[in-house]
């Protein structure tokens, strides 16, 4: 068993290490850029993030790894200085990027050895060759579920929380038989990191609560709880209260500002408000959707959720059921049925919230909380599924070797895409192709526009210049930190290849265009997006006056502005700006990574001091 061990993890790894170094020395995954941004900031001594959205852990964890490369870079003579150490950063991110990746690729090898763990202690009083049987197909579903490789080579909290979740119930499990503190404390405290590093694992407070409390009910051997008698509630109370209190304190020291800034307070308080049924439609920006908070859209919502938990990108058809009907089966087993609830409370509480509070917002990789639990459910089912060739005279060995191919024929499919995803992810990106012509055959000292979700530029000193002027008009936010400390190393250090360029920016948040002077004067919308870039297009005359020659765009960016014709009507300076382009600039350059068979949106560049080249009849220009 241990060598079967073994080669999942090696699974695993070899899995999650193949994408790991996708798009180097780029990212154009924004989230991981913002990141490591905040976190190479609170390497400034300013240890408060200003930006709540997320909680801080994982920050500081990644502050502690760049830490120790700046002092291994110090030790080797490559860095003299604090300040030539974040020029690097700011001209050279591929490092940090790797390194980021590299923790996270860690955490979600470990979480599959952690599920084998729980899978193992998950039922008492069973053999030890069908604990290590169960622990083993657990493994095998979480080394190969497809969000669970994704999430891995990406620099995301998902699966950093995940890990921290799962070994938060693995040592509760040491309180089924036992009232021993020493488990629910180490639970507790793990919890409470685990929301240090994402807000989802709140769920895990009221189901240790509730499992403690079970064991006071009349039924509570029905359950699967040990039983305590009436005189045992202050005791059973006060577990509670430690659960509640060593979460509270875990969360506290992996995340101290969303205490002692108010503005996670005031931010959680819009949240829950704008959740609240109001009468009003409520856009949900990752879907591109608007709906009735509330009971009234929640049919929706759960349509979507179940759609998104079945879907290939997820957990799949044949694994949902098989976790469904192992779920089923977990909890109607008198002996197995506390492990089943303790299942079915965080997995339950997370779809209501899914369904109300953050209606329309899972994605595959948010179930990252809940994949290692249910991962843990395909063997019970699988033991079910084959339990009937005993009566045509199955040996026990063939009907367990049945029961793991069953297991194995419903995670090959995941396997299978995992590794698709891998070979997709690893493509020569065509932003990347880009990026190298522009290097090539655009004059330096030319003027850029660069929109959103294309190449990477960094800017020369008369970019710089103009965002320093840009920012000493906009109020403090979450943005704003340690805004004038980069643009003073962007000044002092120029990146290699730097452009004279500006950026065009998408209101991805928002159901309708704002204006640059809106989107600066309001506290939510500086939260959601830099406010340093433009995300208000301008016609293409007033750029050629500003001195602007080359615009480069992409079909992510435009595309956003013809998906229905609310998008056309709430946008008009977008959809303006996309038509106009080929109407009135001559594009020089097309790169679709269809022809080479890579990755990535189609990008154009386009010169702003030549004529468009006649379309072909019967095409619109833009479309």
């Amino acid at each position: 068993m241990q060598a079967a061990l073994v080669a999942v993890l090696l699974l695993a790894a070899g899995l999650r290490l193949w994408g790991v170094t996708h798009d180097l020395p780029f990212s154009y995954f924004g989230d991981e850029l913002h990141w490591i941004k905040r976190s190479m900031a609170l390497g400034t001594g300013d240890l408060n993030p200003h930006w709540f959205h997320k909680p801080a852990f994982f920050m500081y964890v990644l502050l502690g790894a760049y830490g120790l490369f700046f002092a291994a870079g110090l030790a080797l003579g490559r860095f003299e200085s604090t300040a030539e150490f974040g020029a690097y950063f700011l001209t050279t991110s591929w490092p940090f990027l790797l390194i980021a990746r590299l923790l996270v690729c860690a955490a979600g090898i470990a979480t599959v050895w952690v599920v084998w763990r729980i899978a193992r202690r998950a039922v008492a009083g069973r053999s030890r060759a069908e604990a290590e049987l169960h622990g083993l197909s657990a493994a095998l579903v979480a080394a190969v579920l497809v969000p669970m490789v994704a999430s891995s080579q990406h620099v995301k909290t998902d699966v950093p929380c995940a890990l921290l979740m799962a070994l938060s119930v693995w040592a509760f499990l040491g309180t089924r038989d036992s009232e021993r503190l020493r488990p629910l404390a180490a639970a507790a405290l793990l919890a409470g990191a685990a929301m240090g590093t994402h807000y989802y694992a709140i769920v895990l407070v009221p189901t240790y609560c509730a499992l403690e409390l079970a064991r006071l009910l009349p039924f509570a051997a029905a359950l699967g709880a040990r039983p305590l008698p009436p005189r045992a509630a202050p005791r059973v109370l006060g577990r509670c209260a430690l659960v509640v209190l060593l979460f509270g304190l875990a969360f506290f020291l992996t995340s101290p500002y969303n205490f002692l800034d108010p503005t996670w307070a005031r931010q959680t308080a819009g949240h829950l408000r704008a959740a609240m049924p109001s009468g009003e439609g409520r856009f949900e920006p990752d879907e591109d959707i608007v709906f009735d908070p509330g009971l009234a859209g929640s049919a929706g919502a759960l349509r979507h959720f179940l759609g998104v938990m079945t879907s290939r990108g997820a957990m799949g058809w044949a694994l949902t059921l098989l976790a469904a009907l192992g779920l089923a089966v977990t909890v109607g087993r008198r002996e197995t049925r506390w492990y089943g609830l303790l299942v079915l409370l965080p997995a339950g509480a997370f779809c209501l919230v899914s369904i109300t509070a953050a209606a329309y917002h899972a994605e595959p990789r948010h179930l990252n909380a809940v994949y290692p639990l249910l991962a843990t459910l395909v063997w019970p089912a699988a033991r079910l599924l084959t339990a009937p060739l005993r009566r045509l005279g199955w040996s026990e060995r063939r009907r367990t070797a049945a029961a793991f191919a069953v297991v194995a024929a419903a995670a090959l499919p995941s396997a299978v895409a995992a590794a698709q995803e891998n070979r997709r992810l690893t493509r020569l990106d065509s932003r990347l192709v880009a990026y190298r012509w522009i290097q090539e055959h655009l004059p330096r000292d030319a003027r850029l526009l660069v929109d959103d979700y294309g190449p990477t530029l960094q800017p020369d000193p008369r970019a710089v210049a103009r965002l320093e002027r840009r920012l000493a008009t906009i109020p403090p936010g979450p943005f704003t930190e340690h805004q004038a400390t980069r643009l003073d190393l962007l000044r002092r250090y120029p990146p290699p290849g730097a452009r004279d360029l500006d950026e065009l920016g998408h209101p991805w948040w928002l159901p309708r265009e704002k204006s640059d002077a809106e989107l600066a004067a309001s506290e939510t919308d500086r939260d959601m997006g830099n406010p340093l870039t433009s995300r208000q297009p301008r016609p293409l005359a007033e750029y050629r006056r500003q001195g602007v020659r080359y615009v480069i765009t992409n079909s992510v960016a435009r595309s956003r502005y013809w998906r229905d014709r609310r998008r056309v009507a709430e946008f008009p300076s977008f959809v303006r700006f996309y038509e106009e382009l080929p109407r009135s600039a001559r594009r020089i350059a097309t790169f679709d990574p269809k022809r080479w068979d890579g990755k990535g949106p189609v990008v154009w560049i386009y010169d702003l001091a030549a004529a468009p080249r006649p379309a072909p009849a019967g095409r619109r220009p833009g479309r």
